[in-house]
């Protein structure tokens, strides 16, 4: 089978993209020009939004998420002195979920856990770390 499509960026989105593409039987190929260790260790986001933690569970990449991350029903705000609680999964069904400081779940897992599922399936395996891709 040639690639079909051409992913530029090894971040959550474009690593999804290509899993997304990989279930649905279209070849992708990932470009990157960092190495694979910098793609794992940054972090590209603190918090995870409710439709993105429904994703990964929906396609076969939530586990380490459901047993690690941490969710958030609500926030404090505070200002005069005083607290007040925003019951966020009250008022619209849904949550957050966010890092858990202790580097054991959260988006940089979450990204490494892309990374080894790329790494698994042969579309994107091409890709680390010799792609490179020019700015200018």
């Amino acid at each position: 089978m040639r690639t079909q499509v051409g992913i530029v960026g090894a971040g959550p989105a474009g690593l999804m993209l290509a899993h997304l593409l990989h279930l649905a039987g279209i070849e992708s190929v990932v470009l990157e020009c960092r190495s694979r260790a910098y793609v794992e260790q940054r972090v590209r986001a603190g918090v995870l939004e409710q439709g993105s933690v429904d994703l990964l569970r929906r396609t076969g990449l939530g586990d380490r998420l459901d047993r690690e991350g941490m969710r958030h029903e609500g926030i404090e705000l505070r200002f005069d002195g005083e607290s007040h609680r925003v019951p966020m999964t009250e008022l619209t069904g849904r949550a957050i979920t966010v890092d858990d400081d202790a580097g054991r779940a959260g988006p940089h897992q979450v990204q490494r856990g892309l990374v080894v599922g790329a790494r698994r399936r042969s579309c994107t395996a091409t890709s680390w770390p010799a792609a490179t891709a020019s700015t200018g």
